[in-house]
């Protein structure tokens, strides 16, 4: 569904969801778009009316798209020889933009911990049907969770109850994330709930950035805040800043003029995120 709101808008950086492929033409925008944003420089709207695409908040952008062509599988498919699975990598070494085949070296199970060599090499522990995700050091351990495949096919993908499918990176991306509800932050510690693309995902916290502070990515703020357009809050001394989900039956905003906004399009909220959101500036 799409947000109510203007989100920040961001170069490839990590991980996104693009749940339907586009059309010709919105292929074309998206290439558009993408070609005056970057990982550094988040781009943003500045038109409060605006309703985003299902790709508005995701982080696909031109040289990704071009670089995924370079992929050496199907990670649908998973069409690699026996003993082998397809993994996002970086084959550039900046962000996952492609797939390869890798050999199969460890038995981990969906939702067990697992250690990774990194998005490079992309090989780690999980067995042949998850990828090890949500990485971080641990006294210099790369350290996550086997995170299953998305099966089915990219205009219909197919994951457990509890989870939804994260395509993204220009379809190098393609996993069955846990889903969760931003007002409860209901995710493992050190993941957050974040708003990607279509869907509320539990994914790594880039950062604690309090609300009300400038946010470079999706993901930098605390748990329980998103980045939104500078112009959307009354005090904000970038381009994007760090704003509170509140409840709308029960709305609290503790930042001074703002008030409690409708995450999504009256009536087009997902079941059971009726009541989430933002705390924004009202014109």
């Amino acid at each position: 569904m799409k947000p109510w709101i203007p989100i920040v808008v961001f170069g490839l950086g990590g991980c996104a969801t693009r749940p339907d492929p586009p059309t010709t033409d919105e292929a074309a925008t998206d290439e558009a778009d993408a070609t005056s944003s970057s990982d550094a420089t988040p781009s943003t709207s500045t038109d409060a009316s605006t309703r985003w695409s299902a790709d508005s908040v995701g982080f696909f952008d031109a040289e990704i798209e071009s670089d995924y062509q370079l992929g050496l599988c199907d990670p649908f498919q998973q069409d690699c020889p026996e003993g082998e699975k397809c993994v996002p990598y970086a084959h550039g070494g900046g962000s996952w933009d492609s797939n390869k085949c890798v050999p199969v070296t460890g038995v981990g199970k969906a939702g067990d911990p697992c250690t990774s060599d990194g998005i490079v090499d992309a090989t780690d522990d999980c067995d042949e049907s998850s990828v090890c995700w949500n990485v971080m050091d641990v006294d210099g351990v790369e350290v996550g969770t086997c995170t299953p495949f998305c099966a089915g096919f990219a205009d219909a993908p197919v994951c457990d109850p509890g989870r939804a499918c994260l395509n993204s990176n220009g379809g190098s991306v393609t996993l069955c994330i846990e889903t969760c509800n931003p007002l409860l932050q209901d995710c493992d510690p050190g993941l957050g709930c974040f708003y990607i693309s279509s869907e509320f995902f539990c994914v790594l916290l880039g950062g604690e950035i309090p609300s009300g502070e400038p946010c470079g990515s999706w993901n930098d703020c605390v748990a329980g805040d998103i980045c939104v357009d500078a112009a959307t809050l009354p005090a904000c001394a970038g381009a994007s800043c760090c704003a509170d989900f509140c409840s709308l039956a029960d709305p609290v905003c503790l930042a001074a003029g703002t008030e409690c906004v409708a995450f999504f399009e009256p009536g087009r909220a997902p079941a059971g995120h009726e009541d989430v959101g933002v705390c924004l500036t009202i014109p």
